[in-house]
């Protein structure tokens, strides 16, 4: 808001006319009408009396007109002390946003440089499966044959004597193992192998590396936008 249009409302406000408003503050009509149209500015002595005749905070009006009227009452000695506070105010609320952002983005990157330095080694999922139970005296490979065609020695069908059964390892016990079970025992073949991707120390530092990255930027911008 301009200057003029913050003194004509708050004459309007008080519900006086320009000759009224005039008088109160011990000033002329006319003078009074350049400062509400923009075309002068008052000196220290006629501010002053404008402020006390209507009652003005000079606060609340350089709170409520813009930067470029305020400095064209710089002169006025109050109204530079007020912007000249409020200056130091808004330096030293950027200056917090800055040192803030400056420490999250150390943090930030500490954090990522220690996961990136970690020498953890990378787990694994080692999955097994068996085709069925291999009778005693029967070769290892028997459903192998079976799928080629050879018969089992009872001439039993492929499709009744397989019986998956699947295992999975934290560490690699080949490509193949067997285990004794009831009636034979279960030849175990390696089938698949998988990153284990359990939640880890190091997981943990990538995340927070990240959020205080984005943390320290989103300081800067809003110091930035603040001023």
């Amino acid at each position: 808001m301009k200057f003029g249009d913050y003194l004509r409302q708050i004459r309007e406000k008080n519900g006086w006319t320009q000759p009224e408003a005039a008088a109160k503050a011990g000033i002329e009509q006319s003078y009074l009408s350049k400062l509400e149209t923009g075309k002068s500015y008052p000196s220290e002595e006629i501010f002053t009396r404008i402020t006390t005749a209507y009652g003005i905070d000079p606060k609340d009006l350089t709170s409520n007109i813009f930067s470029a009227e305020l400095d064209k009452l710089r002169e006025i000695g109050e109204v530079r002390n007020i912007v000249l506070t409020r200056q130091q105010s808004e330096a030293r609320f950027m200056r917090g946003w800055l040192i803030a952002g400056l420490v999250m983005l150390m943090l930030g990157g500490g954090m990522l440089g220690l996961a990136y330095t970690s020498n953890e080694p990378e787990r694994y999922k080692y999955h097994y499966r068996s085709e069925g139970i291999i009778l005693e005296g029967e070769s290892p490979m028997v459903f192998q044959l079976m799928e080629a065609g050879v018969p089992d020695r009872d001439g039993t069908p492929l499709t009744d004597r397989i019986d998956y059964d699947f295992q999975i390892h934290s560490a690699e016990r080949g490509p193949s193992y067997i285990e004794h079970v009831e009636g034979g025992y279960r030849k175990y073949t390696r089938h698949h192998v998988e990153p284990d991707y359990a939640p880890s120390l190091v997981t943990w530092h990538y995340s927070l590396g990240f959020m205080f990255l984005i943390g320290g930027l989103g300081c800067f911008y809003i110091s930035r936008r603040w001023r």
